[in-house]
């Protein structure tokens, strides 16, 4: 299976627009009969809920509007898809997130009742400033604790 490759900024803002200058929803297919011939045709309609009458989208002796087609072409299924997997994905992402909320909640509870705050954002300070100093020592892969901790002791045990 290929790698979700999420909608880009561009790509986003290209089907809102088309969107805005598409015949505006709900669209819903239909079956329409003609009483004369008494042939059946598909068509999509837009039946706004203020009127009853039904107008139009797409019916196979009239011609769609220009942009009714370049939405419906910009929407095909990979596209819809696409959209479908990035908004699972971005619902995984708030959860995880609401879910480190509540564990912060929770830690930040903890330490009101033992009244270790003020320590606390006292080490995330200077931890950040520490950061900024030497960001090499930080972003290294955090380290195996059964092995040494400086290279000297492994080399000398040798």
């Amino acid at each position: 299976m290929a790698k979700h490759i999420p909608p880009s900024d561009q790509e986003l803002y290209e089907i809102e627009a088309l969107a805005c200058d598409a015949t505006p929803g709900p669209w819903e297919p239909q079956v329409v009969l003609d009483y004369v011939t008494g042939e059946s045709a598909r068509v999509v309609v837009h039946a706004p809920e203020s009127d009853s009458e039904f107008r139009y989208v797409v019916e196979r002796e009239v011609d769609i509007s220009e942009a009714d087609q370049r939405y419906i072409a910009a929407m095909h299924p990979d596209a819809g898809l696409r959209l479908v997997r990035e908004i699972r994905r971005l619902r995984r992402v708030e959860e995880r997130m609401d879910s480190l909320c509540s564990v912060m909640q929770h830690l930040n509870a903890f330490l009101e009742r033992r009244g270790l705050v003020a320590q606390a954002q006292r080490f995330v300070e200077v931890r950040a400033q520490l950061e900024r100093i030497q960001p090499e020592s930080f972003n290294a892969a955090p380290r195996d604790p059964a092995s040494p901790t400086r290279p000297e002791t492994s080399s000398s045990l040798a």
